[in-house]
């Protein structure tokens, strides 16, 4: 078991699966601007790295010159329409039940805007100490920036430390960081990704912390 102070988690597809409402925001994106709608599969493998990446990945690559106005109306389907199928994991709020008397943050690409209004309605927001969106840093992950920003203001250094998160970019910023990584292979990208990212160790159920992490 790792000893640590300080459980920093990625959000979409770690502490959330909000897959469905992010997917069906794109496909009204693509559907809006003339284009043809991806399947929900393509689109969920391309979470992760924030709204711009999201956007040229789902794009055609001659059409980039459209980002601007592809992530305003992106904005406004997604903004109104944040918390439809969104839901917790099975066991998450159990798992921040159980480590609540540690240091608990959230690392994120996605706004801090939404990411704060997903917290409040599902009723977890209370058990994180801080909370950094992408558009609280220079450089998003893989860039270590929001995990060291955490580090920095909780006082933690980096070896008593985790992240967990669901994709190569998660496991990447927490190795430059210098702490434990956990992967989430119930989120989004599986088991093999995290496994060629290196990550320390791999989940199947975020209830499995309890089991890795000192209480």
């Amino acid at each position: 078991m790792f000893k640590t102070e300080l459980i920093i988690f990625d959000l979409d597809g770690t502490l959330i699966d909000s897959s469905e409402d992010i997917a069906w925001a794109v496909n009204k994106t693509l559907r809006s601007m003339g284009f043809k709608e991806l399947s929900y599969e393509a689109i969920k493998k391309r979470i992760g790295w924030g709204v711009k990446m999201l956007l040229q990945n789902v794009l055609p690559e001659e059409k980039h010159d459209l980002m601007e106005e592809a992530r305003t109306i992106f904005m406004g389907y997604y903004s109104a329409n944040l918390l439809v199928k969104t839901k917790p994991y099975n066991g998450v709020t159990d798992v921040l039940e159980h480590f609540k008397n540690k240091k608990l943050a959230v690392a994120t690409n996605k706004p801090l805007n939404l990411t704060e209004r997903i917290l409040g309605e599902l009723n977890i927001s209370n058990y994180f100490n801080k909370v950094v969106g992408g558009d609280g840093v220079q450089n998003k992950k893989p860039a270590p920036e929001a995990i060291e920003i955490i580090l920095r203001e909780l006082n933690v250094s980096p070896e008593i430390a985790v992240f967990i998160g669901d994709s190569k970019i998660d496991i990447e910023a927490g190795k430059t960081a210098g702490v434990v990584t956990i992967g989430a292979a119930y989120g989004f990208r599986g088991r093999q990704e995290l496994e060629e990212a290196g990550a320390d160790v791999i989940i199947e159920d975020i209830k499995e912390l309890t089991s890795h992490l000192c209480r």
